[in-house]
């Protein structure tokens, strides 16, 4: 896996978050370290990013925009 940082702008702030790539046979994965809460970004059928979380995400919420700023970078 294929380690590397993503620089994001979001409401003004810079933030430098960890990611790891996944490749696969047909596609890959991203793996991003969001304020301790490991989000995944992959193609979807349409061949759009989608974010996946994991489903114990209940105490800690990433605002929607930040997850759009991701795929955006």
């Amino acid at each position: 896996m294929e380690e590397f940082e993503v620089p994001v702008s979001y409401k003004g702030k810079e933030y430098v978050f960890n990611a790891r790539l996944a490749t696969f046979t047909y596609g890959y994965k991203i793996y991003v370290d969001v304020n301790g809460t490991e989000v995944v970004f992959e193609r979807d059928d349409s061949g759009n990013l989608r974010a996946l979380l994991p489903e114990n995400t209940s105490e800690t919420t990433i605002e929607k925009g930040l997850i759009e700023a991701i795929i955006e970078v």
